[in-house]
């Protein structure tokens, strides 16, 4: 870490720890502050619809005292019992009379219920009108019956329309409040706009009435209407940033909702408290750049500059290689200890450095001139070291591979299962095989572990054993080719002499005079005997050592009367032949008629497996000279042949078509002509993927025995 790095770090952790520290007293501040001056705004807006309530109520409490004094009255006592046009005239003759006393109805029934005097009139017009129905419709079935109880009252809203109306109804006594009752009073006042008007006048409030369907309503206000409960009367609501509105739920007589009034009031308490909140926020800002300028200097002086100065002492021994050197930081902290470690590091590391590059170098020296590959990995086969011998054997040239893992490297995947396997514990085997296949380096290779038990290293060295692997599985299946082949010899001896006389005398038995079955049957033996016979050819064949007469041939040569010879049947099966075969390739020594039995065989299993699979198929016949050899490649893109199968093709007998329609001898000639010139013949394929026989040849028999398999 150099300076600049380091100041820049401790410059973002410092700013970082005073971005956190003040946006979180920012962020409390707001929310207590803010919230404080909320709950106060709500508080007044709940006192002020208190205040709309206690007006109404006042105003409800006039009625009460109004339709007292009019019912406890003598003159109104005699008018229930005798009605008279006198109390009329006198005290209730013109609307301009009611309505002086600030009611709008006026409404007297007697002892029986029944309407000795009512009347109403419009506040807006001043226009009489009819008693309200649900008005009269209340009063008779609330007022008591019994003249002798003195004591009831009605008291409250009633919905009369679409305008609610304020009602007090007494019963009408005497002047010294005496019975019985001579019937009921009752006096209204119409909620109408006008008295909603004298409520935000007597309140200094902004006052609507709403009915309960009222689509300004909030939620809040609409669930509690619809709720059976109706426990809250009381809502508030923001509205905008410079409005917010109060909501008090009113009922009727009966208990249930009525209408609604809304207060509207300026949100004057929040925009104070957003006022007062910026000042405190430019205090806070101003106190939080002091705070930083202060803090980074005070790491900086402690900190920062004395690691700064230990970060260059410690660069100085590394750019100049000098362990005499210390580290001067005075003090009594940390990293004044820090710096006297590293100082007795230093004095460890001078003493112990010349014994290590004694080490290091008399190791380098035998990992140098060992013949073998040497590869040391860790537990989790990341590669510590390597040899020269190592990047010769794979292949890997000046490519450096240490610090790579053994199981992302090309070719060495089945390298990487055994070692795992080694270090879990699943294998106590110390040696083992693998094949190495990359590219066209395919080697066979044994190789020992060794444990280095306090570094937990794993060492494992590696043996190329690719040629000798090579010559014993040649000379296996040569000494297997001959021993099947004297089998072959005797078998088909012994079994010739007895086919020729079936033969033989199944012929004579055709030219005698038999019955229609019994020719079919004779004829069915002499044919499966002349079948088994050729089959017995076939055996001598193989087992007889021909002698081979080697001239100089022209492989292509060879190649084109093939496909000549074939071409009719391939068209016919609608096989598509391409030859890609190298101009002027050399000749080599061979055997004319026995490399052309090689391919001849390789090219018919071609076409039949291309038929068997879909009934046609694309044939590719490739020359080339590879160094001292010519190689021969034929691919087909039938069904090609599984891994089992492939190790055991050129076994005698062995076959993968039906009963009846192979030997399972073909290939086993194949690979002894092939052998018998010094050459070898392998195949590639994967199931589903077609096949490719590869036949490769020398150049120069002399010197060519045992071609080297290079793919």
């Amino acid at each position: 870490m150099n300076n600049v790095s380091i100041g820049k770090r401790t410059l973002i952790v410092v700013f970082c720890t005073t971005l956190i520290l003040f946006s979180f007293l920012y962020i409390i501040l707001d929310f207590t502050s803010m919230s404080g001056y909320q709950e106060l705004e709500e508080k007044n807006v709940y006192e002020n619809l208190g205040r709309v309530s206690e007006a109404l109520s006042a105003k409800l409490e006039y009625l009460e005292m109004l339709c007292y004094d009019w019912a406890v009255w003598d003159e109104t006592y005699e008018f229930a019992q005798q009605p008279n046009t006198d109390y009329i005239t006198r005290n209730l003759d013109t609307i301009e009379s009611i309505s002086n006393i600030g009611i709008n109805i006026l409404y007297i029934t007697d002892s029986q219920g029944q309407v000795v005097f009512g009347k109403a009139f419009n506040p807006a017009d001043k226009k009489e009108i009819s008693v309200p129905a649900e008005l009269v419709s209340y009063l008779s079935a609330k007022q008591p019956k019994d003249n002798t109880n003195t004591t009831w009252q009605i008291s409250g809203i009633i919905n009369s329309g679409s305008t609610p109306l304020l009602v007090i109804s007494k019963p009408i006594l005497t002047s010294h409040e005496e019975g019985p009752n001579a019937g009921a009073l009752t006096v209204g006042y119409f909620l109408d706009s006008t008295a909603v008007a004298d409520l935000a006048d007597t309140t200094n409030l902004s006052i609507t009435m709403l009915p309960l369907n009222a689509t300004e309503l909030p939620d809040a206000v609409v669930s509690n209407i619809e709720s059976s409960s109706n426990s809250v009367n009381t809502f508030v609501q923001t509205l905008t940033k410079q409005s917010i509105a109060g909501y008090v739920l009113m009922k009727d007589i009966g208990g249930n909702p009525a209408f609604v009034f809304k207060i509207d009031m300026p949100r004057e308490i929040y925009a104070q408290g957003q006022k007062t909140l910026a000042y405190l926020h430019i205090a806070l800002f101003f106190f939080a750049v002091v705070f930083f300028l202060v803090f980074l200097q005070v790491v900086n002086k402690t900190i920062v500059d004395r690691i700064t100065l230990l970060n260059k002492s410690v660069n100085n021994v590394k750019l100049e290689a000098d362990m005499a050197q210390r580290i001067a930081i005075s003090g009594n902290d940390e990293i004044a200890s820090l710096a006297n470690n590293i100082n007795g590091m230093l004095a460890s590391l001078e003493e112990s450095g010349t014994t290590l590059r004694s080490q290091k170098e008399f190791i380098d020296r035998i990992l140098a001139n060992t013949s073998n590959a040497v590869l040391v990995v860790d537990s989790s086969q990341i590669i510590i070291m390597v040899n020269a011998a190592f990047n010769r054997l794979f292949g890997f040239g000046t490519e450096n591979v240490q610090g790579e893992n053994v199981r992302n490297i090309q070719g060495l995947e089945s390298l990487s299962h055994k070692i795992k396997s080694y270090i879990d514990g699943e294998t106590a085997e110390l040696s083992a095989e693998v094949r190495y296949n990359k590219d066209s380096n395919n080697r066979t290779l044994s190789f020992t572990f060794n444990r280095m038990v306090e570094d937990e290293l794993y060492v494992i060295v590696f043996t190329d054993i690719t040629s000798e692997r090579e010559k014993q599985t040649r000379l296996y299946l040569t000494d297997r080719l001959a021993s099947v082949g004297k089998m072959a010899s005797g078998i088909a001896h012994e079994l010739n002499n007895p086919l020729t006389s079936i033969i033989g005398l199944s012929e004579l038995l055709q030219e005698e005079e038999l019955s229609e079955s019994v020719t079919e049957d004779v004829t069915t033996i002499n044919s499966e005997a002349q079948r088994a016979a050729n089959i017995v050819q076939k055996m001598l064949s193989f087992a007889r050592t021909h002698e081979s007469i080697k001239k100089p041939v022209q492989l292509n040569t060879v190649i084109a009367d093939i496909i000549n010879i074939r071409s009719y049947e391939q068209k016919l099966n609608k096989i598509n032949t391409e030859c890609r075969l190298e101009l002027n390739l050399p000749e080599i020594m061979a055997d004319y008629f026995q490399m052309q039995q090689v391919f001849f065989n390789i090219v018919l299993n071609a076409e039949q497996s291309m038929i068997d699979a879909h009934g046609k198929g694309n044939l590719i016949t490739t020359t080339e000279t590879v160094g001292n050899i010519i190689r021969v490649s034929i691919t087909d893109d039938g069904p090609g042949i599984n891994e089992q199968n492939i190790k055991r093709i050129f076994d005698p007998f062995f076959t993968t078509k039906g009963i009846g329609d192979g030997t399972g001898l073909g290939l086993s000639v194949c690979y002894g002509i092939v052998t018998a010139h010094y050459g070898r013949i392998y195949a590639r394929s994967a199931t589903g993927k077609g096949a490719t026989f590869i036949v490769e040849l020398p150049l120069n028999t002399k010197d060519a025995e045992g071609v080297q398999n290079d793919d």
